[in-house]
């Protein structure tokens, strides 16, 4: 009856064997056995299980029961094979600080890549940026600036919070724990995440780098030993693909607005600032301006910029605060005013008024052109001032050139009022 049995068993473990099934490995203690029982001649008081690596004795607690009969005792000298059950990584213990100085920068130029794409997304909508052949600029500042500070800080301090990862982490295989391997508290979060102000400092956190070096193979940076967290090694998480996607969407945004803000018209430059912007022409480089007066009544000079390719060919915008706002109702009576004032500053400049004034409308806003000649270190510019207001901002854009580059000019002043748009509010910086 045994060897009937016992050959059902062998049959069962061969074909496991076949199949290479993780399974068979778990019987061989039990075929050793097993095989002194069916063998005649084999006394079974003097089998002995061998014992190989990964093997460990057998307790009570092992042996498989039906639930209300007490465990039958072991054979002495019995094992079983243990296979260990990985960690998750909730699960993972302390252990041993290990030097994950490579990895962490890792994380941390992940997570600025991802940021700064954000910081493009959000400068090519509402910041200031420029094309140029050999590149753009992107720049944010006033209440935008702020405004991307805080977001990128919330970004730190959601994703730590309920995944103790950022995307870069997750990618290169870490966590924030607490000292002890506990999942932090969300005030602790909170706490290294307002560090990484000062981490940062003075610039790409060379304060945090430097911090983390003196604390030597723990590698914690201000922000952990405030918070009393430290960054551990993670069981790669099933995530980490989505981390990913994450990663390249915002960068296939930036990337994608900023060719279709570069490429809206080709050999053409963009400018966007001060809550305005223009195209001018792809041969033309930013340039810088002296104050230039209002020609009405202006109480403030907020901002001014310059394109062009030389000190006498540009064309420039300027902005003023006025004392009382300025609609189509009181065109006329502005034009009048203004009139008079763009006479008296062409004659000071050795020119005179030709034409205007001529009602314009640049941006939607209703304005007013002048031509008109200034004599600028003995040579004779060309010059159009137009006025065009905005409730109580007065803009100006005026164009000027020297004989020689007119045709160049007036296309450029023609493409710069036509292009000419209002975005976001006004800033008041110069």
């Amino acid at each position: 009856m045994v060897i009937f049995w016992w050959a059902g068993v062998r049959t069962s473990y061969d074909e496991l064997r076949a199949l290479g099934h993780g399974g068979a490995i778990c019987l061989e203690g039990l075929m050793s056995s097993m095989d002194g029982l069916a063998t005649p001649g084999r006394d079974p008081d003097r089998l002995q299980s061998p014992v190989v690596a990964g093997d460990v004795p057998m307790t009570d607690s092992d042996i498989p029961r039906v639930p209300g009969e007490a465990p039958a005792p072991l054979p002495e000298g019995s094992h079983q094979h243990v296979v260990p059950e990985p960690f998750g990584e909730a699960d993972l213990p302390p252990g041993a600080p290990e030097d994950l100085l490579g990895r962490r920068i890792a994380a941390a130029l992940i997570d600025l890549v991802l940021l700064t794409g954000l910081g493009i997304v959000l400068g090519l909508t509402v910041g200031e940026y420029s094309f140029a052949p050999g590149g753009f600029s992107v720049s944010l500042s006033g209440a935008w600036f702020l405004a991307y500070v805080v977001l990128a800080l919330l970004y730190y301090f959601a994703v730590e919070a309920t995944t103790s990862q950022t995307v870069g982490k997750r990618l290169v295989g870490l966590r924030v724990l607490r000292a002890d391997g506990s999942r932090p508290s969300v005030g602790a979060i909170a706490g290294r995440t307002l560090l990484r102000i000062v981490d940062w400092l003075p610039l790409l956190y060379l304060i945090g780098f430097i911090v983390m070096l003196t604390t030597r193979s723990r590698r914690l940076r201000m922000g952990d030993l405030a918070a009393n967290t430290a960054v551990r090694r993670a069981v790669p998480g099933q995530r980490r693909g989505l981390a990913g996607v994450s990663l390249v969407v915002v960068l296939a945004a930036a990337v994608g607005l900023t060719a279709y803000r570069a490429g809206s018209v080709a050999g053409t430059k963009i400018y966007q600032g001060h809550g305005i912007r223009f195209e001018y022409p792809g041969g033309w480089d930013e340039i810088g301006l002296g104050t230039l007066a209002s020609g009405g009544d202006a109480e403030d000079d907020l901002w001014q910029v310059g394109v062009g390719v030389g000190r006498y060919d540009l064309v420039e915008v300027h902005a003023y605060r006025m004392r009382v706002p300025v609609g189509r109702e009181q065109m006329q009576e502005a034009m009048t005013a203004f009139t008079q004032s763009v006479q008296r500053l062409y004659e000071q400049q050795g020119g005179s008024l030709q034409e205007g004034p001529e009602q314009v409308t640049i941006g939607g806003k209703p304005g007013f052109r002048f031509l008109g000649t200034l004599t600028v270190d003995g040579a004779q510019i060309k010059r159009t001032d137009m006025f065009f207001f905005d409730g109580t901002t007065e803009y100006h854009l005026g164009c000027q050139s020297t004989t020689a580059r007119a045709a160049e000019v007036g296309r450029a002043c023609n493409q710069v009022q036509r292009s000419f748009t209002l975005t976001a509010g006004a800033t008041t910086t110069r």
